[in-house]
């Protein structure tokens, strides 16, 4: 018996994964920001999956006045003693969009084309299911485990994670030898290891002149022109001005997306007061987010004097958390795990999105975030490939296992 043995079992349990994600993803786990009730429900299906394995389930309850039970649930469980590898995973989701978009109902998941369809499948339900199928595979080959292992099933990552990982980090969980598998992004050939992140710089700017009709323009301050030139200003001045490239990311440079835009006047011949717009930027390490928001705010003060505006700039901003080493030693491991189980020639990667990561390698741990998908996580009609279920459980399997 050995991770060979392992390996097979997984394959013979493709339909009981499949099984239990879709049971899983029935649960809406929606934190309250998004308007939904929390995890509590989903947290329950998952520590009877746990016990299931013969695992102590601990809880480490983030406390949250917005929802009736007034907690947010973080599961726990642990395996040995020593340096821990851990996986981390979440159990919130975000809310499904129009359901007429749907293939199915959103919590109901239907398999179609060797797709399973459902509102967390994919984003963070496969991992989930994966990670737990791993461990169950290893008990039934009775193969030991190779290192101490820990599981850690979180809330509240789709807003923050102030209630799920950045908690979990005031507990004195973890160690300072302990390293982390989140796998909560990838690529659909599974070839990419994230092991860094940009900044996200987001920018709220709210442009105030006066109101008036239409017919006569002298009489008002028209915002919404205003608005529309600053929002020109910056799409053309930061790319040039923020200009360093790093070939670790993709795309390799800074972006600044203008998003969001709010409603001003519900008429046409009304000239608004008032103009709120929003940019998402996603910055190198080489950057300060801080910079970013002095060269937006030079462009406000510029088109405050020229329309006769008032311009207030809101940031909300996350610095970079620093990379884990390419030579890391689960960086290592787990290239050479895929290369092994995979045949994959994976390799380290930068992304312009924000992962549960941050905060870990914030507090110094090195961290793997990777997983198979077809980043379908946010999207009308969310899937979870089901040959990615099975063929991550083997890689999360053989992590578990230890070197070969």
């Amino acid at each position: 018996m050995g991770i060979d043995e392992t390996l097979d079992r997984i394959n013979k349990m493709r339909d009981n994964m499949v099984s239990t994600l879709t049971e899983l993803c029935r649960i809406p786990a929606i934190g309250p920001t998004n308007g939904g009730e929390g995890e509590v429900k989903k947290a329950a299906f998952v520590q009877n999956l746990i016990k299931d394995l013969g695992l102590k389930v601990e809880r480490f309850d983030a406390p949250d006045k917005r929802l009736p039970g007034g907690k947010r649930p973080n599961l726990v469980a642990r395996v040995g003693k020593g340096p821990r590898l851990w996986f981390l995973c979440h159990m919130d989701i975000v809310p499904p969009g129009e359901a007429k978009g749907w293939r199915c109902d959103p919590f109901d998941p239907k398999v179609f084309d060797g797709r399973l369809y459902g509102r967390g499948t994919e984003d963070n339900g496969q991992a989930l299911v994966s990670v737990l199928s791993a461990y169950q595979a290893l008990l039934k080959s009775k193969t030991k485990p190779g290192r101490a292992l820990g599981f850690a099933f979180v809330s509240d990552e789709e807003t923050g994670s102030t209630f799920g990982a950045k908690h979990l980090l005031t507990q004195d969980l973890f160690e300072p030898k302990d390293v982390f598998v989140v796998p909560d992004w990838g690529m659909a050939e599974g070839d990419e290891v994230e092991i860094a992140e940009k900044s996200v710089l987001w920018l709220k700017i709210t442009v105030t002149g006066k109101q008036g009709h239409a017919s006569t323009p002298n009489e008002a301050v028209n915002a919404h022109r205003a608005g529309a030139f600053l929002t020109t200003a910056i799409d053309a001045n930061l790319p040039g001005k923020f200009r360093a490239t790093d070939p670790l990311f993709r795309p390799w440079n800074s972006t600044f997306e203008p998003t969001k835009h709010e409603p001003n006047v519900p008429n046409v011949n009304t000239i608004p007061g008032e103009d709120v717009f929003y940019f998402d930027c996603r910055v190198l390490p080489v950057y300060k987010t801080k910079e970013v928001v002095a060269a937006v705010q030079a462009l406000a003060d510029q088109t405050a004097q020229t329309f006769g505006v008032k311009v207030v700039l809101e940031a909300t901003n996350q610095e970079s958390s620093p990379p884990t080493a390419t030579d890391a030693p689960i960086v290592r491991e787990l290239l050479e795990v895929l290369r092994r189980v995979r045949n994959l020639r994976a390799k380290p990667v930068g992304i312009g999105g924000g992962t549960v990561a941050g905060p870990l390698r914030e507090e110094g741990f090195p961290c793997v975030v990777w997983s198979t998908t077809d980043e379908t996580g946010h999207t009308v009609n969310e899937y979870a490939k089901v040959d990615n279920l099975v063929a991550d459980a083997k890689v999360f399997a053989a992590l578990m296992a230890g070197p070969a």
